[in-house]
């Protein structure tokens, strides 16, 4: 199940005002969710204190991939794009309990969610950028946009598994040396 809002190209009659008004309302709901988002997260990395560690990379890229993502949709729906996705404008808070729930799972799990958080919202934001240029370019090609979607969130999650993978052992260490200072951890990247 895909947490991420897709666009689909649609056109728009003259005959039809209010659901241009609507369309125009929601892209704004969604350009103030992404806007209002950013601003939260930027907020939470000053009002970190001293002590606490820094937001890490991947879950910066993860969150930096979900507002590429709002922030396509608002774009695609700006330009006369419908929301594919059933759950519309809920998808939004999805994306905020999903966040949440990926903060507050154990650390070693941490690099993996986020991967999936992040590879999620750059496949959704790929397809959202394939349907606007299709848009542009008089819609001939959409129907290959979710193609290319899946193939750039396949890209992302690949295109970061050593990385992932660092992380996840560097939590695994943290957590082993909690129990023996003494531990010393070496991450090997030979491959057999």
């Amino acid at each position: 199940m895909s947490l991420s809002a897709t666009v689909l190209h649609t056109t728009r009659t003259p005959h039809q005002p209010l659901q241009h008004l609507g369309g125009w309302l929601r892209s704004g709901l969604m350009a103030a969710a992404c806007c209002a988002s950013l601003g939260l997260a930027h907020a939470e990395e000053r009002s970190t204190p001293a002590k606490a560690p820094p937001v890490s990379a991947i879950e910066s890229r993860a969150v930096d991939a979900q507002m590429a993502d709002v922030a396509t949709t608002g774009v695609g729906l700006l330009l006369g794009a419908a929301e594919a996705n059933p759950l519309g404008l809920l998808t939004l808070g999805f994306k905020a309990i999903a966040h949440q729930n990926i903060k507050n799972s154990p650390t070693v799990e941490q690099p993996r969610l986020w991967s999936m958080y992040g590879a999620l919202g750059w496949g959704a934001a790929a397809n959202n950028l394939c349907v606007i240029a299709a848009i542009a370019t008089g819609g001939g090609a959409a129907v290959l946009c979710p193609l290319i979607g899946l193939g750039a969130g396949i890209g992302s999650w690949n295109a970061k598994a050593e990385e992932r993978d660092k992380a996840t052992f560097g939590a695994i260490c943290q957590e082993a040396k909690s129990k023996n200072p003494k531990m010393v951890c070496i991450y090997n990247t030979s491959k057999t």
